[in-house]
């Protein structure tokens, strides 16, 4: 029997898993409630096994290990997504976790683990995805019926990752704009630059086909996923604000112009060797560029300009600051840059010190002082 009578509204319900290591595995669960309340549990949980959400115990699936090779093979998010958590448990958890049997991660286990990376090298962004990926996965355990709760939630274990740096950023001053460019303006890759220090993400420049160039504006329709353990892909952008037009300035469009001229040379020089694939920025031939391969030429680049050193990223923060130093709003900043709310733009640039500065100058000017 599938549902068989215990006691007094008690009921053993048993369901069958399969084999793990040629035995068979059931799901056994005592349920509390009416004949007819344990027939519609039983009915749940057949369906809950036909969809792969109710796993056989024992074995390697009993483990953080188990688990989270399963964990990663159903869950459905991006592709990028799925490499980011794959790497993170594969540097930070399952060195730590990996074979203790999921029943036996508690909250202070979890404690312990958040503490234990806190005290290396790593950033309190990195400890805290640890965290967040962890935490994930245990609670897909709870829904799969393997672990009555998530240990990595609460306030005695969210309260233990550091909390989030206040570092400044590193940007691109107004005055220093134009030595940039010039400086950009000797790598064969000019138009790429122009086009980050216009507050594309790095993966939406990569992207560009020249019909989104077109008309005098850029539009963001795709990106190029290129991270580590996923073979380079275009996807659509992460949100419906990210998919945007935005016009392009005078010194965007002069440097795109000399771009198609330094491209259309390269791809005489390659002839049958060159892969059409319509890029506006792409290797000597026509291949997609990749991300950790402009590292050295912008770091060229900043030491020509005399600038200090930053990543590739702050061009996007610069343009933010640029924008803003121009009198902007954050509601213009927001749509320009993509951002999905009005608060990510506020958090993320409405304390920038030179935005302070500017208004301290304006409220000098206003005083005649």
């Amino acid at each position: 029997m599938a549902v068989t009578k215990r006691g007094d509204r008690t009921h053993l319900i048993r369901i069958y898993l399969g084999r793990v290591n040629g035995k068979r595995q059931y799901h056994n669960e005592t349920f509390h409630g009416t004949k007819k309340q344990a027939d519609q549990r039983h009915r749940d949980l057949l369906t809950r096994r036909d969809q792969g959400l109710l796993l056989p115990r024992g074995g390697d699936v009993d483990t953080v290990d188990g688990y989270a090779d399963h964990w990663l093979d159903t869950i459905q998010v991006r592709a990028r997504t799925r490499a980011g958590y794959e790497s993170t448990l594969r540097l930070y958890v399952r060195p730590r976790l990996g074979n203790l049997p999921l029943r036996q991660v508690t909250r202070p286990t979890v404690r312990e683990l958040i503490v234990g990376l806190d005290q290396t090298s790593l950033s309190p962004r990195t400890v805290r995805k640890a965290h967040e990926v962890l935490r994930n996965l245990l609670e897909s355990a709870v829904a799969d019926g393997l672990v009555p709760f998530n240990p990595a939630k609460g306030r005695a274990v969210t309260r233990v990752p550091p909390k989030k740096e206040g570092k400044e950023r590193v940007t691109i001053p107004p005055e220093k704009v134009g030595a940039f460019l010039e400086a950009a303006r000797e790598d064969r890759l000019y138009g790429l630059w122009a086009f980050l220090l216009l507050g594309l993400r790095p993966e939406e420049a990569l992207a560009l086909r020249w019909a989104d160039v077109e008309g005098g504006r850029v539009r963001v329709r795709r990106v190029l996923v290129d991270r580590s353990g996923i073979w380079p892909k275009y996807e659509e952008p992460k949100s419906d604000k990210s998919r945007r037009s935005i016009p392009q300035p005078a010194m965007a469009r002069e440097a795109l112009a000399e771009h198609r001229r330094r491209q259309a040379k390269e791809r005489l020089a390659a002839g049958v060797a060159w892969q059409d694939e319509n890029l506006v920025f792409s290797d000597e031939a026509g291949q997609p560029l990749r991300q950790h391969n402009l590292r050295a030429p912008f770091k060229r680049i900043l030491k020509r300009a005399k600038l200090p050193d930053m990543r590739l990223y702050d061009l996007r923060h610069s343009c933010a600051t640029l924008l803003l130093e121009a009198g902007e709003s954050l509601e213009a900043v927001k749509q320009w840059l993509g951002h999905s709310t009005i608060t990510l733009t506020s958090d993320t640039y409405g304390g920038l010190s030179g935005i302070r500065d500017s208004a301290a100058a304006a409220l000098d000017r206003v005083a005649g002082t």
